[in-house]
């Protein structure tokens, strides 16, 4: 990291923590580990990386330091190769609504419908994933919703000098970079899936019918490292990426609108009562592993 960048960093973190309240995540970051075979993205968790993958419970309620949801209304798992970014997730829900946006984003031959982000008065729900390379100021935000809808756009934010200029950041300070979305790699592409989880009588849940209850759905994706920007320098001549030892903050988050408000919750405790964006300094961080019985220290 240059001296720069790593300069805003500590400044964000002073920042956040001495404003806010809040306390930096743990130095320790929790292992990604490597998939020996790529996951089938058919949005059924059955593939051999997510039994071995770490669990990621998105229960810590937005604006409510320690209090947290049961059972937990997003639970995911992270997975990696030389090519991708892998996400596994399962969502709990009783009421699923996905609302498509009416806009599709991606490359040519590889576009899809991206959803709705936020209308609490019809209940919209959705899976969300911010990642980052490290920065404090640029990362991707991904949504992912029952009806298999996926938005993923570049996030800019102010200098954090500019930021410690402004009393409460909002939705204003925000760049919402539409117009970038995760690229395809040639022939290593974004991909996702969906599967609704069964309910009574073994029926599968419903999207977008609040006259039955449902259970939830789960849910796959597929990154390209390429189209996620990881650093040139780790690419090898045939195209892979070298990243063993990479650190990544990342943050699950779930909305649910059952109740006609948007109700948030994320998986890194004690977040300020902000937007998710202004609090990459305090999201959870993780390092890409090699699978446990190939490994030693994780790096």
């Amino acid at each position: 990291m240059k001296s720069s960048a790593l300069a805003s960093l500590t400044f964000a973190v002073a920042l956040a923590c001495t404003a806010f309240g809040a306390e930096p995540p743990a130095t320790q970051p929790t292992p990604i580990y490597r998939a020996k075979t790529a996951p089938v993205i058919d949005g059924k968790l059955d593939d051999a990386c997510w039994q071995n993958a770490v669990v990621v419970v998105a229960n810590h309620l937005y604006a409510a330091p320690g209090q947290r949801t049961e059972p937990p209304p997003l639970v995911a798992r992270f997975a990696w190769d030389e090519r991708y970014l892998y996400i596994g997730y399962e969502v709990n829900d009783t009421n699923l609504i996905a609302l498509a946006s009416g806009r599709a984003s991606g490359p040519p031959g590889n576009r899809r419908m991206t959803p709705e982000e936020y209308l609490p008065e019809k209940h919209l729900d959705l899976a969300e994933f911010f990642i980052s390379f490290g920065s404090v100021r640029e990362f991707w935000e991904v949504h992912h919703d029952a009806a298999n809808h996926l938005n993923n756009l570049m996030i800019e934010l102010p200098t954090a000098e500019a930021l410690a200029k402004i009393p409460k950041p909002g939705y204003k300070d925000v760049t919402f970079h539409r117009e970038r979305f995760v690229t395809d790699d040639r022939e290593f592409t974004v991909a996702r899936a969906v599967q609704l989880k069964p309910r009574q009588a073994a029926k599968p849940s419903t999207v977008n019918d609040p006259t039955d209850r449902d259970t939830g759905y789960t849910g796959e994706i597929r990154l390209p490292w390429a189209g996620l920007g990881a650093p040139t320098a780790h690419r090898r001549v045939d195209g892979s990426y070298a990243l063993a030892g990479t650190r990544l903050p990342i943050l699950a988050a779930s909305l649910n609108g059952n109740r006609g408000e948007a109700t948030y919750h994320s998986s890194a405790p004690h977040l300020p009562r902000l937007m998710f964006h202004f609090s990459v300094v305090l999201w959870p961080r993780y390092v890409l592993a090699e699978p446990a019985a190939d490994r030693g220290a994780v790096p």
